[in-house]
């Protein structure tokens, strides 16, 4: 009799490979064939892993249509099976293979349209923290502003993309109330995704804006990330950004750089 281990490992193989050797002789015969009752279980399983995905990516299957969807994601399960308990973790590769998928091969746009989707999905179920009080804002001497590290809200993500994805994505909502029509050339985005007030947002910076806040992401001073900003953004404006994305809770918290830096002089 095989390990635990072992026979759990054969069954995950009988499930997606659908390599049913490592099985034979182990299961009991109860008049139905084990073939036939080992695809009940696969049936399951492909069904649940599938409806997760059309959970996740709702304007990949209206871009490219239900059948199409359907082939996509039952190849996607095959070679990319769950490896985590939570089902939400699931699909986190799909832009990946879709950049791949030869069939989708006249669709370039698919595989970053399924990126977004999935920060949306990420964004929507992150933690929530508390905003950053003024106070310890305040509590900082002005010299050593520049020090200064945030923290950015846990659901906030950052995404570039060489064609409109944040149009694409807007066009395809169930609730678009015109034509749906997206001009592929008008140009790539960069795109903060994040979540506020229990909505999603999706909102394009500046380019110096998205390089300042991706600094602070990577856990930047302010300065280094200042210096960054104004490298793509000669006249970018640190001290607006700053309210700005402080009123919109995305910089949410304070990280320390130096010994004892909020303490008053």
């Amino acid at each position: 009799m095989p390990a635990l281990r072992e026979l759990q490992a054969a069954f995950c193989a009988a499930m997606i490979a659908g390599d049913e050797l490592p099985l034979a002789g182990l299961l009991v015969e109860n008049g139905k064939p084990a073939t036939e009752r080992l695809a009940i279980y696969r049936n399951n399983i492909f069904h649940n892993l599938l409806a997760a995905l059309r959970d996740v990516y709702p304007v990949v299957e209206r871009l490219v249509g239900e059948e199409f969807f359907t082939a996509a994601g039952e190849r996607y399960i095959a070679t990319h099976p769950s490896a985590h308990g939570d089902i939400h973790c699931f699909g986190a590769f799909f832009g990946a293979f879709l950049d791949a998928f030869p069939p989708a091969r006249t669709l370039p746009y698919l595989g970053d349209t399924a990126r977004l989707e999935w920060l949306v999905h990420e964004a929507f179920h992150a933690a929530e923290h508390a905003p950053l009080s003024l106070a310890d804002l305040a509590a900082i001497p002005a010299d050593r502003h520049g020090e200064l590290a945030f923290i950015l809200h846990p659901s906030c993500r950052l995404l570039t993309s060489p064609f409109p994805l944040q149009r694409i994505w807007e066009v395809n909502q169930p609730d678009w109330p015109a034509e749906p029509a997206v001009d592929l050339a008008a140009g790539g985005v960069r795109l903060l995704v994040h979540r506020r007030d229990f909505v999603i947002r999706i909102e394009a910076p500046s380019g110096g804006e998205y390089a300042f806040l991706a600094a602070l992401a990577s856990g930047d001073a302010l300065a280094s990330a200042y210096e960054q900003a104004i490298e793509i953004e000669p006249d970018f404006d640190p001290g607006a950004s700053l309210q700005r994305q402080l009123a919109n809770k995305v910089l949410v918290g304070l990280r320390a750089t130096l010994p004892a830096m909020s303490a008053k002089r």
